[in-house]
């Protein structure tokens, strides 16, 4: 399960006769890209889930453009099992 929150705004409240500023931190999201279970067997025994192809485009793809789509600015990725391949994709 995949949960975003908005972003939080920070007011400088100080004299009132200043402009009060407003600064936004990022929408960031947390995918976890590490199913942990053994349904894709034989075909993530050498590569992630998250890689494995559907339509010629990796599943994480699919993640990627949904989260641009709705605002996200940083994504943080969990994998604990083929991590050097995820990190080799990504990059």
């Amino acid at each position: 399960m995949l949960t975003t929150m908005p972003p939080k705004s920070k007011k400088n409240v100080g004299d009132k006769s200043k402009d009060v500023q407003e600064t936004e931190d990022p929408l960031q999201a947390i995918v976890l890209a590490d199913s942990f279970e053994t349904r894709f067997s034989p075909f993530t025994l050498e590569k992630p889930r998250c890689l494995l192809p559907l339509v010629n485009t990796p599943l994480i793809e699919y993640t990627f453009e949904f989260l641009a789509n709705s605002g996200v600015e940083e994504v943080y990725i969990y994998c604990g099992a083929h991590t050097d391949q995820v990190e080799q994709y990504i990059q």
